[in-house]
């Protein structure tokens, strides 16, 4: 019976030209490899090398006995490799869900981090408001969703990701950027960009505009923080947003600022219940915590051209 042993000083000896070389590739002594190739014509019935003084040359049988064995060798290269990819991802493949602020910036910059350290992972990303994003995890459509609410009803695995502070949202050359925050008296008649009246979120901005008695000019509305940036960028209003989605549209020329009192805005990552361990949506997920880190530092930095806050 072969012995890998015996064909690995074999495949040795015809990679380096000598028993010699052959033991320092192996780690091991020139004697034990001239026995391991005894051993491995013996077992095969070949003769693989005639014997000269000194040199070991291969026959024809032995020539094309190496051809075979480099092709095991390539199967081998590939198992292992098939097998590291196996513990590092555990299948090698991963999709996620999130709202749309997260979808369009933290989550493919967590992507780009996680993915040069890992490229071989196989990724997949949907987006959908909270609820929708909620039952596509607990139908084990997406192995790890992020949402910014929770459903009390649907029985998934929770962990807090973050929760900041709201910040306004204007153009650089808009007459309130010189303040340091921004109040609810500061924007009476400033033309407003509003969440739709039905959307989350909504009912707190307007329940501290109602309590302080301000009139704000809302002409525009739109449920996604994205193009309420974007609007802003165009100089149409001002705005409250989640600082997460400010942070992507700094380059268009907006600013943002602290507002008081505060608007909390939450975020949070969701698993199905009872989910085995996975090392890829740990390893995702903790690159998702080190990149949010980043930016929630990022935030507090103000871009080329943006006062300190």
């Amino acid at each position: 019976m072969l012995r890998f042993s015996q064909v690995e000083a074999f495949r040795a000896v015809m990679i380096s030209g000598s028993t010699t070389s052959a033991a320092q590739i192996l780690h091991t002594s020139q004697p034990n490899v001239s026995r391991s190739i005894a051993q491995l014509e013996k077992a095969t019935g070949l003769r693989l090398f005639e014997r000269t003084p000194g040199k070991l040359v291969p026959t024809h049988d032995g020539v094309s006995f190496f051809k075979e064995v480099q092709r095991s060798f390539a199967g081998l290269r590939h198992l292992d490799e098939a097998a590291k990819r196996i513990r590092r991802f555990s299948g090698g493949s991963l999709t996620i869900a999130a709202i749309q602020i997260l979808a369009l910036g933290l989550v493919p910059r967590t992507i780009k981090r996680f993915a040069e350290l890992y490229p071989e992972a196989s990724i997949s990303i949907h987006t959908g408001h909270s609820s929708a994003v909620t039952q596509w995890v607990d139908d084990q459509t997406c192995d790890i969703g992020i949402v910014s609410q929770l459903s009390e009803t649907s029985g998934l695995e929770t962990e807090k990701l973050y929760e900041i502070d709201a910040v306004c949202v204007m153009p650089k050359t808009h007459h309130l950027a010189d303040k340091a925050f921004i109040g609810p008296d500061d924007l009476v008649d400033e033309p407003f960009i509003s969440l739709p009246r039905n959307e989350n979120g909504h009912s707190a901005v307007d329940a501290i505009f109602e309590e302080a008695g301000i009139n704000r000019v809302i002409n525009l509305e739109t449920p996604y923080s994205s193009i309420t940036c974007s609007l802003v960028a165009q100089g149409l209003g001002v705005a409250i947003v989640n600082p997460l989605a400010a942070l992507d549209y700094r380059h268009t020329g907006i600013v943002t600022r602290p507002f008081l009192p505060a608007i909390k805005h939450s975020g949070y990552l969701v698993f199905p219940r009872g989910r085995p361990e996975n090392r890829l949506i740990q390893t995702f997920t903790e690159t998702l915590r080190v990149v949010l880190l980043r930016e929630q530092q990022d935030l507090t930095t103000p871009a080329e051209g943006q006062a300190e806050t």
